[in-house]
């Protein structure tokens, strides 16, 4: 990894848990790392409105020693070749062409931060609870019902007992039904929806395993779970949080579900089938 690559990704996987000076930071940092490069930690702290002493806790929670190290990373930022750049924010003047070159950088960097935010213990912790369980329940509201909906597709081409909640209800009445042995996977980008927090609270005191899918590290999901993945995923004016945290949710996902294809030789005979089914249909559509 180059050296401005991993600042990068240092600044995207912190952000979640950053205090409001630290984002006001990352925010200046994010528009133009090789002009804050030139910066004195005086000069960044009176263009980001924050404190000398703010600018110093940040470079030690990226994991630098201290200010002239993260100078050090963003300087390369600009120097290496070819080195992609963070993605700026959208403006209402700009060109689809230039959106849709913004939105890519903007997915790449959601991504590329959720493999870093990523927990590989906890991931096989939660593969290992998804192979076992009985039944698999899977609850999100807006968005994140939609990756919930998209997880209990895949489970269910494989032959797991599954299902997706997306209303706050349904999701406490499915979460009471839960048994020992049991799983549940919530997504909420902040962690703070009352009924998703309230559901895996009710499923927690069923004995089922509670997993949360969340950008809030210290959200009032993270705290309820059992299990956190953590994702990645910046706001600005024109990307709300369903937006931001969506795609990397995906990609958690999409690597639960290889993580338990790869564990249950059942799975394959059983994705076999199911698409062999669907093919012949079609077949005999055609004729």
């Amino acid at each position: 990894m180059s050296a401005g690559d991993d600042v990068r990704t240092r600044l995207l996987a912190a952000i979640p848990r950053l205090s409001p000076s630290g984002l006001k930071l990352a925010r200046v940092i994010l528009d133009d790392p090789s002009g804050v490069a030139q910066l004195t930690v005086n000069q960044l702290a009176e263009r980001s409105g924050t404190s000398t002493s703010a600018v110093v806790r940040l470079a030690k929670t990226l994991g630098y020693d201290g200010y002239p190290r993260l100078r050090l990373a963003l300087a390369a930022v600009g120097s290496e070749d070819g080195a992609p750049v963070f993605a700026t924010d959208i403006d209402a003047a700009d060109e689809l062409s230039k959106v849709l070159h913004k939105l890519t950088a903007f997915e790449t960097e959601g991504m590329l931060a959720t493999a870093e935010l990523a927990d590989p213990a906890t991931m096989e912790a939660v593969v290992d609870a998804l192979v076992g369980a009985r039944r698999v329940q899977l609850i999100g509201i807006g968005a994140s019902g939609l990756v919930a909906m998209d997880m209990a597709q895949k489970l269910t081409r494989i032959g797991m007992w599954c299902g997706a909640c997306t209303s706050e209800d349904d999701a406490l009445v499915q979460a009471s039904l839960l048994e020992a042995g049991d799983v549940i996977v919530a997504f909420s980008h902040s962690g703070e929806t009352a009924g998703i927090v309230e559901a895996v609270e009710h499923a927690a005191t069923t004995r089922a395993t509670t997993v949360a899918v969340t950008a809030g590290a210290a959200s009032k999901l993270a705290r309820a779970a059992r299990h956190t993945v953590l994702v990645a995923g910046r706001e600005d004016g024109f990307r709300s949080a369903a937006l931001a945290s969506r795609m990397s949710q995906l990609l958690v996902v999409d690597t639960l579900y290889v993580g338990v294809l790869q564990r249950t030789p059942a799975a394959h005979a059983a994705l076999h089938r199911t698409y062999e089914a669907v093919v012949n249909r079609r077949a005999k559509g055609v004729r």
